[in-house]
Parts: structure tokens; C-alpha cells; sequence
């Protein structure tokens, strides 16, 4: 492999470090709008989140393009900073896990109340592997006053 294609390799691996270390205090900084529900700032967050996701994404395909030009010998030499990156990047998965089995748990519980409060009295649907498939209700109007 050249020299430059090196250097550009070093170079993606760098900004791709960059990335994930600002994608992770982004999903602290989603966390804490999600425990604090403040939803206009969640918007603004994901919309963060999925802009530094894409960069990633075209950054990863040129490293891999890059990747795959490199002897065995080149390639022993940036094991230690793919390592940390699998390590960030494996963080951010984890991170997301965590954060989409609150979001479920809340909306099976909210999904619990709200079937409670207002029962829709319907005949039962079945999916087609026949299992029963809940009845999500038309549409609900709270009214809170804070």
C-alpha cells in the first residue's frame, strides 16, 4: 500500500475516534432530555445523533475500502486503535440497547394503563400465525395541567 493511502487510512481512523467519542456524550446528553422529559430537546438530540451515525457510516466504508489494500504487517500496526474503536463503538451499541429497553418497558406500561382506563370493547383480531394482536386504541386526549 502507498504511504498516502497510509496516511489517509490514519487519518479516517482518527476522525472516526472523533466521531464516536462525540456520539457517546451525545447519548449521555439523549439519556438525561429522556430522564428529565424534555422533548424538545430529545428532537434536537436525535436529529445530533443521527447526523454524527451517517458521518460514521461513510467514514467506516472508505476505512474499509482502505482496510482491505493493507498487508498483513500494515495492518498489525493500527490493532491497537481499531481495538479502541471496536471498544467505543461496541459502548454506543450497549448504550443504545439500554435506552431502547426503557423506552419499551414505558410503553408496554403505558400501553397497560391506557387499556385499563379506556378497555376497547371489539371483537378479537389474530395475526396470521394466529396470535392475538392487542387492540391499539384510535386515539387518546389528555388533558394535564401542570
Amino acid at each position: 500500500m502507498k504511504e498516502t493511502d497510509n496516511r489517509n487510512f490514519e487519518l479516517i481512523l482518527i476522525e472516526e475516534d472523533k466521531l464516536l467519542n462525540e456520539m457517546i456524550l451525545k447519548q449521555q446528553e439523549l439519556r438525561k432530555t429522556v430522564a428529565n422529559k424534555d422533548w424538545q430537546s430529545l428532537l434536537s438530540v436525535i436529529s445530533q445523533i443521527n447526523l454524527i451515525s451517517d458521518s460514521f457510516q461513510k467514514l467506516d466504508t472508505k476505512r474499509d475500502e482502505l482496510q482491505s489494500e493493507l498487508t498483513r504487517e500494515e495492518y498489525k500496526n493500527y490493532l491497537p486503535k481499531l481495538g479502541e474503536l471496536r471498544r467505543k463503538l461496541t459502548k454506543c451499541k450497549v448504550e443504545n440497547h439500554s435506552l431502547s429497553e426503557y423506552v419499551n418497558v414505558t410503553k408496554d406500561f403505558i400501553q397497560s394503563v391506557i387499556d385499563d382506563a379506556l378497555p376497547q370493547k371489539r371483537a378479537k383480531v389474530y395475526s396470521r400465525d394466529g396470535n392475538i394482536v392487542k387492540n391499539q386504541p384510535q386515539s387518546v386526549v389528555l388533558d394535564c395541567l401542570y
